[in-house]
């Protein structure tokens, strides 16, 4: 699955008193009830403050103080990538704003919402799931960096909700298969059994050894792992496709492409198999793959 990030500044002035001096956990967790207070009343779940995102912020808001200015660097977005994988949160897209103001978290808040219109948006947004706060001081004033996150394994849990019954995607999978053999005067194709088993355990073995493509890394093909499942063929061919959250995509990816197409056509062919899985890669990616077998005895 791709990912999308961004990054935004937000600089407040000192519009209200100062506030005391307190724990930087006690602070975090003051910002976080304002937040989720104003994120209940727009109907939005509430954001998790999280031990990672919280080690990123707290670690980008040390580098900011040190700078002596809110203005990040050039090349800020792929260091914060970076320290986000080594602390060990996958995100799908974030946003960062970071904050100089004696304002308490109220103000802070009020600021967004009355002067930052793209700011507000991210921290009201229900796709926001998690949040990281970094507490430190610069030029004598307080300094916050917010990270907010959508995690990947929740995009790609609601990105592939409609995948959850395999028996009903190979029936929509064979009704859009036979739909364009029809129009092209092919014969209409009937699940197999065989050639399905042989396509679902394709599918997992490219997601258990991470490889992506007709010949395994052992060298096995469709042609020994259909038969391996016991489907005497005289005549067989693969399609293989990653990263489609849907039948309807899928389909159009390979009926774009002259290969795939060519197999979902031949007439020659009378059975089909479909595989399908979705989940975490070995290099801890988030993964949708499938494979569509054809066949005839």
């Amino acid at each position: 699955m791709s990912m999308k990030k961004s990054a935004l500044l937000l600089t407040l002035a000192a519009l209200l008193p100062g506030t005391a001096q307190a724990a930087p956990a006690d602070v975090r967790a003051e910002l976080l009830r304002t937040i989720n207070a104003e994120r209940q009343r727009a109907g939005a779940p509430p954001l998790r403050l999280l031990r990672p995102l919280i080690q990123v912020a707290q670690q980008h808001a040390e580098e900011i103080a040190i700078s002596g200015r809110v203005q990040l660097p050039r090349g800020s977005e792929r260091q914060v990538d970076e320290w986000m994988r080594r602390a060990g949160y996958n995100a799908h897209r974030w946003t960062e704003s970071v904050v100089s103001s004696p304002a308490d978290p109220g103000g802070i808040v009020r600021d967004w919402r009355q002067h930052d219109r793209s700011i507000w948006a991210t921290v009201l947004s229900p796709e926001m799931r998690d949040v990281g706060i970094g507490v430190a001081r610069m030029n004598g004033l307080p300094l916050y960096a917010f990270l907010f996150a959508v995690p990947e394994s929740e995009h790609f849990s609601q990105s592939t909700r409609g995948l959850g019954d395999l028996n009903r995607v190979r029936a929509e999978m064979l009704a859009q298969v036979n739909a364009q053999r029809r129009k092209a005067g092919a014969p209409p194709l009937a699940l197999n059994a065989d050639l399905q088993e042989a396509a679902q355990a394709h599918a997992q073995d490219m997601l258990a050894r991470g490889f992506f493509a007709h010949k395994s890394p052992s060298g096995t093909t469709v042609r020994e792992r259909s038969r391996k499942a016991g489907y005497d063929w005289r005549a067989i061919g693969e399609n293989i496709a990653e990263g489609q959250t849907s039948v309807n995509e899928v389909m159009t990816t390979w009926m774009n492409s002259p290969g795939h197409r060519e197999n979902i056509l031949n007439p020659a062919f009378r059975e089909l198999g479909v595989g399908l899985v979705l989940g975490k890669g070995r290099d801890g990616e988030y993964r949708v793959i499938w494979v569509q077998n054809f066949g005839a005895k």
